[in-house]
């Protein structure tokens, strides 16, 4: 499984190289694409906790 995952606004770049016995991206994709999601909702905030 390979994955770009860009985020202009968070200044984020993200390139995932996988192995998985099943050649699918839509075994991992509810797991890391809100993972992705949420590091970008967090680089996008104006001051991290």
């Amino acid at each position: 499984m390979q994955r770009i995952y860009l985020d202009p606004k968070a200044e984020m770049v993200i390139v995932r190289y996988a192995s998985h016995p099943v050649a699918s991206n839509s075994a991992n994709d509810p797991v890391t694409l809100p993972a992705f999601d949420a590091l970008a909702e967090f680089l996008n905030r104006k001051e991290h906790p």
